[in-house]
């Protein structure tokens, strides 16, 4: 029976969890939802997830919240597709502890403040210390996880859950943030490696439905 996949086009968390269903071949029912109608605070969503965030998943009645205990629930409860946590106890440790650095580092750190800061501000100019910040900050992490690299991907031949992890933030938010404010040059501090890695994951064969309608 498929699973219900209540999802926000544009978020990073619940981009990652629909990569993830594609890529472990769980049939699932899309429910999109609105933010801007606040779909997340109706009362029938709430019911459901009531911290009425995305992405939220209902599997035969029972619901799962927040995206990292999405991907682990889905690796462990589908023996579909590619192994989201491959390995012994050791790989599957790196790639936890590289999610969470991803998430610290590369999402709080470096893509939140410069996203508040040229689109959060209902049109005021940007802080452009904080933003210099940010992008020294992103600069590092590129750095730092293009030495992570194993191949094609994070693992190997591959995707695991660390590429589903940081793709949106680098193939999403990085890109369309240096497409609508070019001045950012953001684009400049994606090394190679790293860029490379960002065609393998979009090379996917069930990549181009899960990009964000708005975004094509």
């Amino acid at each position: 029976m498929a699973l219900d996949f209540h999802h926000g086009h544009g978020s990073p968390y619940s981009w990652r969890v629909w990569l993830a269903l594609e890529a472990k071949q769980v049939p699932y029912n899309l429910k999109v939802l609105s933010f801007q109608a606040g779909d997340t605070r109706k009362p029938e969503f709430v019911a459901l997830n009531p911290r009425h965030t995305v992405p939220t998943i209902v599997d035969d009645g029972h619901v799962v919240w927040e995206s990292i205990a999405i991907l682990e629930y889905l690796d462990e409860r589908f023996s579909t597709g590619v192994k989201l946590y491959p390995g012994d106890a050791k790989a599957r440790a790196r790639i936890r502890r590289l999610i969470r650095e991803a998430e610290e580092h590369v999402g709080i750190e470096s893509i939140d403040p410069i996203t508040d800061e040229y689109f959060g501000k209902g049109g005021a100019e940007p802080d452009l210390d904080k933003v210099g910040k940010a992008k020294t900050r992103l600069a590092e992490e590129m750095d730092y996880f293009a030495k992570e690299l194993k191949g094609r991907f994070f693992g190997g031949e591959a995707v695991d859950a660390l590429d589903l992890v940081l793709y949106p933030w680098l193939g999403g938010y990085v890109k369309r943030i240096a497409v609508r404010k070019p001045e950012t040059r953001l684009a400049e501090l994606v090394p190679a490696a790293i860029a490379e890695w960002v065609k393998s994951v979009e090379a996917l064969p069930y990549f181009d439905k899960t990009i964000p309608a708005h975004w094509r």
